[in-house]
């Protein structure tokens, strides 16, 4: 199955588009998540950036059985935005009776869940999607930049900066970028990059602007990804 990518539903008119699809299913990718309106229940899985196994999000469930409308009422009630009705889940207290929060006053039937999704096969959109090469430097480097600069070895004068065999190659240190951004750390000296992981130094390397899409890594391209996934 593929799962179509959205950039994110903060207005009328992309829930309305949404939810005429033939499958109103899809991640989003501000916030992360993945949305489910498939039923009268509005499912939301909240996911992270380096997430492999969906058994470890965590999940809304929110409408009311007989009824479109109560999902429908607390969409409208957050303004159409679904960056405030995840704030507003993630704000509940279910060790209480969640209904007495004001968002949830929006129907009078609505019902709502937190649990953990069961579906091992739902990942992070951010590693199914295709990495494509830089064409000029950006104004402030991101993890994202060094991700697609080494995958389409965008790069010279590397130099390893650490001994460490997890991290000796090239295509070692995009899945590790791309799973753990957090833990990376970018140093710009003069015309070079240092790129350090939990504030330890791993390599040097200088940006070089010309895409090398005949040794991109493959490992990082979307199709591969998408199929050990699902």
């Amino acid at each position: 199955m593929k799962i179509p990518i959205i950039d994110a539903l903060e207005t009328q008119q992309q829930w309305l588009t949404f939810s005429a699809q033939k499958t109103p299913y899809a991640y989003i990718n501000s916030p992360l998540t993945l949305v489910d309106f498939q039923s009268s229940f509005l499912q939301i899985t909240q996911l992270k950036h380096n997430l492999s196994d969906g058994r470890q999000a965590k999940k809304y469930s929110v409408g009311d059985r007989s009824s479109e409308r109560a999902a429908w009422s607390l969409i409208e009630h957050n303004q159409w935005s679904l960056k405030k009705i995840l704030a507003g889940l993630s704000a509940l207290n279910f060790n209480s009776n969640v209904r007495d929060n004001s968002m949830l006053k929006a129907h009078s039937n609505i019902t709502v869940r937190e649990f953990f999704s069961k579906q091992k096969c739902i990942i992070s959109p951010r590693l199914l999607q295709q990495i494509t090469p830089l064409v000029e430097a950006p104004k402030k480097w991101q993890i994202s930049d060094i991700e697609r600069m080494i995958s389409h070895q965008q790069y010279s004068d590397l130099k390893w900066l650490c001994q460490d065999n997890s991290l000796n190659n090239t295509k070692a240190i995009v899945l590790q970028l791309i799973s753990y951004p957090d833990s990376w750390q970018i140093n710009i000296r003069k015309e070079h990059i240092i790129l350090s992981q939990h504030r330890k130094f791993v390599l040097q390397l200088k940006p070089s602007f010309v895409a090398n899409t005949d040794k991109a890594i493959a490992p990082v391209r979307s199709k591969p990804l998408l199929l050990q996934a699902l």
